[in-house]
């Protein structure tokens, strides 16, 4: 959180595990840099007079509080307190007409607990700011309104949408609802708890309604127009393209033409950097130009995304993370295939323990072609070689699959046949983790027989996805959690490749945590790195050079 705000938890109930409950909300906050006080006591109530609190949490329910007590609460939020109220808060005092005006909603009824998908309906509401639609285990509470109140949360029920999250305004004050929480398990819901954090910031009174992050992009090259796809992925984020900057002033027209007059472009970085206000530079060049405009952005004091892969050495990435930290700038790579919904569902299918756990990860990506001489990836000089494209997007997959330390890398790389460009014609790694798991990652420019594009082994079963790209194939799950084996095609989950900026915006918006941190992504070029001085050594395993 941008300011520690003080939390008061009140908690206390019949229906609900309000220990548990206030252990996993507590934490939570904690994390998020909230100083919490957990209590059932409702005499705390008395303390807000003092200036102790910026915000009160009630997980409560019953008659909990006295006419007096009420009343304090009531002059707290009025004064400019905040005041968030999670789900069975609504079931508190009902019988109180001044609690339930100042909660904004009585509890009315309930279906059983059950696996629901929660909408946002007010996405331009400040803590509905790029939060897309989750699935949530619990109980859907119908309310029924006692005050005017802005909804930007709904879930169906019995054909009508219910309010899950709402806010309004008290006297100076702000007081939200949050409707999901019946046990420990929605509670510890990561959407949900991204919300919970957010609404006690908004309740305390930080507006970030209309905060933005300006932004440049530097490189708009033709290659895959991945200098529009950066920008407008940005600004579906809430984030504003200010300026562009290319050597090839041939480009700099499509980019006005891409997205307005009022967009400034530039010739050189040092013109962009000395003359633009932005805030985070993009850069999106070949490879080997990274680290040294990685450098000089967060030297010149921006934030900086950085396109995969994040630099060719491990030494090049080391600098731009110390840079990032005596800057005091977030420094990120464009690891956006993290939300490609084949790996979603990949990662779906891991966490939900359908295969137990993980200790052999393959990949393979490929086949048998000639790699074009006319474009810079075919030189090793500029790009690192063949591994470091896809080979990028590969060894991220597998070391989200594997969050474990490495113990060593090991690689063979080979030039047998495309002797017109200075790349690889097939490279291979692989990767040893603590604990004995492992993975193997194979490229190839001379694979006239393919293989599955993942194969996943755990103690309870295994994944396969054939083929890359294959929309309709779905991913092949077999199992044996149950005692017997259930082989079965689990579809994949949707692209999400906004998710990368959404995250961007979050983090330098409202400080929340940053997805693709720089030190993942270092370990990402280990990897890429250490397997091609392996394969030098003959295949000898080669440790990190770094903490982990």
């Amino acid at each position: 959180m941008s300011v520690q705000h003080r939390v008061l938890l009140i908690t206390g109930g019949k229906w609900h595990d309000y220990a548990a409950g206030a252990q996993v909300m507590g934490d939570a906050l904690r994390a998020a840099g909230a100083t919490v006080t957990a209590t059932e006591d409702a005499a705390a109530i008395g303390s807000l007079a003092g200036g102790a609190y910026d915000c009160v949490l009630l997980y409560t329910q019953g008659d909990r509080f006295d006419d007096a007590q009420i009343d304090a609460l009531a002059r707290f939020v009025r004064g400019g307190g905040g005041l968030v109220g999670v789900h069975s808060a609504a079931d508190t005092n009902t019988a109180s007409e001044p609690f339930a005006k100042l909660m904004g909603g009585v509890f009315k009824t309930h279906g059983p607990v059950f696996d629901f998908q929660v909408d946002v309906s007010d996405p331009d509401h400040p803590i509905a700011h790029r939060v897309q639609p989750f699935r949530i285990v619990d109980e859907l509470y119908v309310l029924e309104p006692r005050s005017e109140f802005r909804t930007f949360l709904t879930a169906w029920w019995e054909g009508k949408p219910q309010p899950m999250a709402y806010s309004r305004e008290e006297g100076k004050g702000r007081v939200v609802y949050l409707a999901n929480g019946h046990h420990a398990q929605a509670l510890s819901n990561p959407a949900w708890q991204q919300i919970l954090g957010r609404a006690v910031r908004y309740a305390a009174g930080e507006d970030w309604a209309k905060r933005t992050v300006k932004v440049a992009a530097i490189g708009y090259g033709a290659a895959f127009n991945m200098g529009k796809h950066h920008l407008t992925s940005a600004g579906k984020a809430r984030m504003t393209a200010m300026a562009v900057c290319d050597i090839d002033p041939a480009r700099l027209p499509a980019a006005r033409a891409d997205f307005g007059e009022g967009l400034t472009t530039y010739g050189t970085v040092d013109d962009l950097l000395g003359k633009s206000d932005c805030e985070l530079c993009i850069v999106i060049t070949p490879h080997n130009t990274h680290a040294p405009l990685s450098i000089q952005c967060l030297e010149a004091g921006r934030h900086v995304v950085t396109e995969k892969p994040y630099t060719i050495t491990v030494a090049d990435a080391t600098r731009v993370i110390e840079t990032a930290r005596r800057a005091k700038r977030m420094a990120t790579v464009f690891h956006n295939r993290r939300w490609d919904g084949d790996f979603l569902a990949i990662q779906h299918a891991v966490r939900s323990g359908a295969i137990g756990e993980v200790f052999k990860v393959e990949c393979f990506f490929g086949n048998y072609a000639e790699p074009r001489t006319d474009w810079w990836r075919a030189s090793k000089e500029v790009s690192g070689g063949a591994f470091y494209d896809w080979g990028a997007h590969f060894v991220d997959w597998v070391l989200q699959l594997m969050p474990h330390k490495i113990e060593s890398v090991s690689g063979a790389f080979h030039k047998l046949a495309w002797h017109q460009v200075s790349i690889e014609d097939h490279t291979e790694a692989f990767v040893r983790f603590e604990g004995g798991r492992t993975a193997h990652i194979e490229q190839s420019a001379l694979a006239a027989v393919e293989k599955a594009r993942f194969r996943i082994l755990g103690t309870l079963g295994a994944i396969e996805l054939k083929r890359a790209w294959a929309k309709d194939e779905g991913l092949r799950v077999v199992s044996y959690r149950s005692g017997q084996r259930v082989d079965g095609t689990t579809p994949f989950f949707k692209d999400d490749w906004d998710g990368f900026y959404r995250n961007v915006a979050d983090h330098l918006i409202l400080g929340e945590p940053l997805a693709v941190t720089p030190e993942s992504a270092r370990k990402v070029i280990a990897v890429l790195a250490l397997a091609e001085e392996s394969s030098k050594r003959g295949g000898a395993p080669v440790p990190l050079p770094f903490e982990q």
